[in-house]
């Protein structure tokens, strides 16, 4: 394991005994340094992340690996590194604004996941709106992460319109996990907006929900 890597293992296996939720915790599992096993209350959209207790200097070392391709872990981590980047991505914005340069990121096999940053970044918010014309469908969790932690009614209206889009062609939520994604945005957008302004996809949600 490179220094990333023992960091990582060393971090899990020091946080498993005090994390409720914190079920299973493996290592050198199916190619994989790592993988854990965590309850619904670490779910992509909640506030809790199995990394908050980590140090600046951990999380940025994490991060700095996670997105250079430095870390071999399996898809429960990966997730948990995306909410680690969406609330302190700032630690590598240097590394992110350059990504974010071009739409090219197979560089970095966390690609699905690296769009979370959005969510701290100044523009975040336009940035988002553009992308969601562009990023395609299975590769859209981080960019739903930073969409669903930044405030902005124009980002939230524009995801609304894209939603509708999507159910109108070959779209196929249940089986990319989208459908979770848009149940959470329906649970935050009801809090937000007139029940009026979300019939259309609430129904979109119910009509997929049932395939």
């Amino acid at each position: 394991m490179n220094t990333a890597e023992q960091t990582l293992v060393s971090y899990l296996a020091g946080i498993k005994p005090r994390k409720i939720g914190f079920v299973e915790f493996g290592t050198d599992t199916e190619g994989c340094c790592c993988d854990i096993v965590l309850d619904a209350r670490y779910n992509l959209f909640t506030s809790e992340c199995i990394f908050d207790d980590c140090s600046d200097s951990q999380a940025k070392l994490l991060l700095d690996a996670f997105l250079a391709n430095g870390l071999s872990v399996g898809w429960a981590v990966s997730e948990q590194l995306s909410k680690l980047l969406s609330k302190r991505g700032r630690l590598v914005s240097q590394t992110m604004d350059q990504l974010l340069e071009s739409t090219d990121w197979s560089c970095c096999y966390a690609e699905q996941l690296l769009l979370s940053y959005l969510a701290v970044r100044d523009d975040g918010a336009t940035c988002a709106t553009r992308l969601l014309d562009i990023v395609r469908e299975d590769f859209r969790d981080g960019l739903f992460l930073a969409c669903f932690r930044l405030k902005s009614e124009h980002l939230d209206r524009k995801l609304m319109e894209k939603f509708t889009e999507w159910g109108a062609a070959d779209w196929c939520p249940t089986a990319t996990g989208e459908l979770y994604a848009l149940e959470q945005f329906i649970a935050k957008w009801l809090r937000l907006y007139p029940y009026a302004d979300l019939q259309g996809v609430i129904r979109l949600y119910f009509e997929h929900r049932a395939e």
